[in-house]
Protein backbone atom coordinates (compact mmCIF):
# COMPACT_ATOMS: atom_id res chain seq x y z
CA UNK A 1 0.00 0.00 0.00
CA UNK A 2 0.91 3.48 -0.88
CA UNK A 3 0.18 6.89 0.59
CA UNK A 4 -2.16 8.79 -1.00
CA UNK A 5 0.29 11.93 -0.66
CA UNK A 6 3.87 11.42 -0.42
CA UNK A 7 3.27 7.72 -2.35
CA UNK A 8 6.25 5.67 -0.07
CA UNK A 9 5.51 2.69 1.01
CA UNK A 10 3.49 1.57 3.79
CA UNK A 11 1.84 -1.73 5.96
CA UNK A 12 -1.16 -2.93 5.91
CA UNK A 13 -1.85 -2.35 9.51
CA UNK A 14 -0.77 1.50 9.47
CA UNK A 15 -3.27 4.42 10.34
CA UNK A 16 -0.68 7.41 9.34
CA UNK A 17 1.85 8.04 6.95
CA UNK A 18 5.32 7.64 8.98
CA UNK A 19 6.80 10.11 7.08
CA UNK A 20 4.01 12.92 6.32
CA UNK A 21 1.36 12.53 8.84
CA UNK A 22 -1.31 11.70 6.12
CA UNK A 23 -4.34 9.78 7.97
CA UNK A 24 -4.24 6.50 5.98
CA UNK A 25 -8.78 5.76 5.58
CA UNK A 26 -10.04 2.98 6.99
CA UNK A 27 -11.54 -0.13 5.08
CA UNK A 28 -15.22 0.77 5.17
CA UNK A 29 -18.82 -0.74 4.02
CA UNK A 30 -22.60 -0.33 4.50
CA UNK A 31 -24.85 -3.16 6.72
CA UNK A 32 -28.19 -3.44 6.79
CA UNK A 33 -30.47 -4.87 9.76
CA UNK A 34 -32.95 -6.74 7.58
CA UNK A 35 -34.82 -7.36 11.16
CA UNK A 36 -35.65 -3.39 11.22
CA UNK A 37 -34.14 -1.92 7.98
CA UNK A 38 -31.51 -0.17 10.07
CA UNK A 39 -28.06 0.67 7.78
CA UNK A 40 -24.91 1.03 9.98
CA UNK A 41 -21.47 1.77 8.17
CA UNK A 42 -18.62 -1.01 8.97
CA UNK A 43 -14.84 -0.40 9.64
CA UNK A 44 -12.33 -2.02 9.68
CA UNK A 45 -9.78 -1.77 12.90
CA UNK A 46 -6.85 -4.13 12.96
CA UNK A 47 -8.14 -7.58 12.26
CA UNK A 48 -11.40 -6.63 13.54
CA UNK A 49 -14.85 -5.26 11.46
CA UNK A 50 -17.21 -3.06 13.73
CA UNK A 51 -20.53 -1.57 13.14
CA UNK A 52 -19.41 1.95 13.41
CA UNK A 53 -22.65 3.09 15.26
CA UNK A 54 -24.27 2.16 18.46
CA UNK A 55 -27.13 -0.66 17.61
CA UNK A 56 -30.73 0.94 17.40
CA UNK A 57 -32.36 -2.43 17.31
CA UNK A 58 -35.76 -2.29 19.47
CA UNK A 59 -35.42 -5.47 21.44
CA UNK A 60 -37.88 -5.54 23.97
CA UNK A 61 -37.25 -4.14 27.24
CA UNK A 62 -34.36 -1.67 25.61
CA UNK A 63 -34.64 2.38 26.21
CA UNK A 64 -34.14 5.25 23.28
CA UNK A 65 -32.90 8.47 25.07
CA UNK A 66 -32.22 9.76 21.49
CA UNK A 67 -31.72 8.34 17.85
CA UNK A 68 -28.55 9.40 16.96
CA UNK A 69 -27.08 7.74 20.27
CA UNK A 70 -28.68 4.07 19.49
CA UNK A 71 -30.49 2.02 22.14
CA UNK A 72 -29.59 0.84 25.42
CA UNK A 73 -29.97 -2.77 26.59
CA UNK A 74 -29.70 -4.71 29.65
CA UNK A 75 -27.01 -7.27 29.91
CA UNK A 76 -29.45 -10.23 29.30
CA UNK A 77 -30.87 -8.20 25.86
CA UNK A 78 -27.65 -7.48 24.59
CA UNK A 79 -26.60 -10.66 24.66
CA UNK A 80 -28.67 -11.68 21.95
CA UNK A 81 -29.89 -8.48 20.02
CA UNK A 82 -26.60 -8.35 17.58
CA UNK A 83 -27.92 -9.15 14.07
CA UNK A 84 -26.63 -12.93 12.63
CA UNK A 85 -22.88 -12.79 11.71
CA UNK A 86 -22.51 -9.74 14.41
CA UNK A 87 -22.16 -10.66 17.93
CA UNK A 88 -21.45 -9.10 21.10
CA UNK A 89 -17.79 -8.62 22.15
CA UNK A 90 -15.87 -10.05 24.76
CA UNK A 91 -14.13 -8.56 27.12
CA UNK A 92 -11.05 -9.29 25.41
CA UNK A 93 -12.64 -8.25 22.37
CA UNK A 94 -12.64 -5.16 23.49
CA UNK A 95 -9.14 -4.96 24.80
CA UNK A 96 -7.94 -5.64 21.39
CA UNK A 97 -9.67 -2.60 20.00
CA UNK A 98 -8.66 -0.61 22.93
CA UNK A 99 -4.68 -1.97 22.62
CA UNK A 100 -5.33 -1.22 18.16
CA UNK A 101 -6.33 2.48 18.83
CA UNK A 102 -3.31 3.21 21.45
CA UNK A 103 -4.14 1.71 24.55
CA UNK A 104 -6.24 2.23 27.44
CA UNK A 105 -4.41 6.35 27.82
CA UNK A 106 -5.30 7.49 24.57
CA UNK A 107 -8.03 5.03 22.58
CA UNK A 108 -10.75 6.93 24.05
CA UNK A 109 -9.69 10.18 22.68
CA UNK A 110 -8.76 8.05 19.11
CA UNK A 111 -12.29 6.54 18.99
CA UNK A 112 -14.46 9.39 20.11
CA UNK A 113 -16.35 11.54 17.62
CA UNK A 114 -15.17 14.93 16.82
CA UNK A 115 -18.17 16.47 17.43
CA UNK A 116 -21.00 15.56 20.10
CA UNK A 117 -19.41 15.60 23.13
CA UNK A 118 -20.10 18.06 25.72
CA UNK A 119 -17.60 20.37 27.69
CA UNK A 120 -14.84 20.32 24.94
CA UNK A 121 -14.88 16.06 25.52
CA UNK A 122 -14.92 15.44 21.74
CA UNK A 123 -11.93 12.92 20.32
CA UNK A 124 -10.14 12.50 17.08
CA UNK A 125 -12.19 9.89 15.43
CA UNK A 126 -8.74 8.28 14.02
CA UNK A 127 -10.63 4.94 13.08
CA UNK A 128 -14.03 5.64 11.93
CA UNK A 129 -15.40 4.03 14.77
CA UNK A 130 -18.06 7.42 16.04
CA UNK A 131 -18.17 6.82 19.64
CA UNK A 132 -20.97 9.18 20.96
CA UNK A 133 -21.96 9.55 24.04
CA UNK A 134 -25.25 7.74 24.51
CA UNK A 135 -24.53 7.34 28.49
CA UNK A 136 -26.47 4.89 30.70
CA UNK A 137 -30.07 4.38 31.80
CA UNK A 138 -31.95 2.43 33.62
CA UNK A 139 -35.48 -0.37 32.80
CA UNK A 140 -37.59 2.75 34.12
CA UNK A 141 -36.78 5.02 31.55
CA UNK A 142 -34.19 6.97 33.56
CA UNK A 143 -31.41 8.51 31.53
CA UNK A 144 -27.91 9.85 32.48
CA UNK A 145 -24.43 10.81 31.63
CA UNK A 146 -25.96 11.68 27.93
CA UNK A 147 -23.23 13.88 25.95
CA UNK A 148 -20.76 13.30 29.31
CA UNK A 149 -20.42 9.22 28.79
CA UNK A 150 -20.65 6.41 26.65
CA UNK A 151 -20.97 2.63 28.64
CA UNK A 152 -21.08 -0.10 26.10
CA UNK A 153 -21.56 -3.69 27.70
CA UNK A 154 -19.04 -6.62 26.79
CA UNK A 155 -20.11 -10.42 26.68
CA UNK A 156 -18.27 -11.30 29.40
CA UNK A 157 -19.38 -11.94 33.09
CA UNK A 158 -17.37 -10.62 36.10
CA UNK A 159 -20.05 -12.27 38.47
CA UNK A 160 -23.31 -13.58 38.77
CA UNK A 161 -25.10 -10.48 38.83
CA UNK A 162 -22.55 -8.69 37.08
CA UNK A 163 -21.19 -8.02 33.29
CA UNK A 164 -17.81 -6.28 32.18
CA UNK A 165 -18.70 -3.17 30.30
CA UNK A 166 -16.01 -0.26 28.27
CA UNK A 167 -16.23 3.32 28.47
CA UNK A 168 -15.12 6.86 27.47
CA UNK A 169 -15.93 9.96 29.27
CA UNK A 170 -15.76 13.51 27.99
CA UNK A 171 -12.77 14.46 30.36
CA UNK A 172 -10.26 11.44 29.62
CA UNK A 173 -8.86 10.49 26.95
CA UNK A 174 -8.51 7.14 27.48
CA UNK A 175 -10.96 4.04 27.89
CA UNK A 176 -11.69 2.15 30.48
CA UNK A 177 -13.54 -1.05 31.85
CA UNK A 178 -16.10 -1.61 34.90
CA UNK A 179 -17.85 -4.02 36.30
CA UNK A 180 -21.89 -3.51 36.33
CA UNK A 181 -25.28 -4.56 37.31
CA UNK A 182 -26.69 -7.00 34.70
CA UNK A 183 -29.50 -4.76 34.66
CA UNK A 184 -28.30 -1.55 33.86
CA UNK A 185 -28.85 -0.62 30.51
CA UNK A 186 -25.57 0.50 28.45
CA UNK A 187 -24.92 1.15 24.87
CA UNK A 188 -23.78 -1.80 22.15
CA UNK A 189 -21.45 -2.33 19.47
CA UNK A 190 -21.31 -5.49 17.21
CA UNK A 191 -18.22 -6.99 16.10
CA UNK A 192 -18.56 -9.21 13.10
CA UNK A 193 -17.79 -12.45 13.16
CA UNK A 194 -14.59 -14.77 11.91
Amino acid sequence: MLCSNCKEKLEDYMNFCPYCGTKISSSSDIFTDTRDGNVYKTVKIGTQIWIAKNLAYAAEGSKCYEKKYGRLYSWATAKNACPIGWHLPTNKEWLDLVNFAGGSSIAGKNLKTKHGWDDFGNGLDVFDFAALPGGLGDSEGYFDETGYSARWWSASESSTLCAYSWGMDYDFDGAHWSSDNKLSLFSIRCLQDL
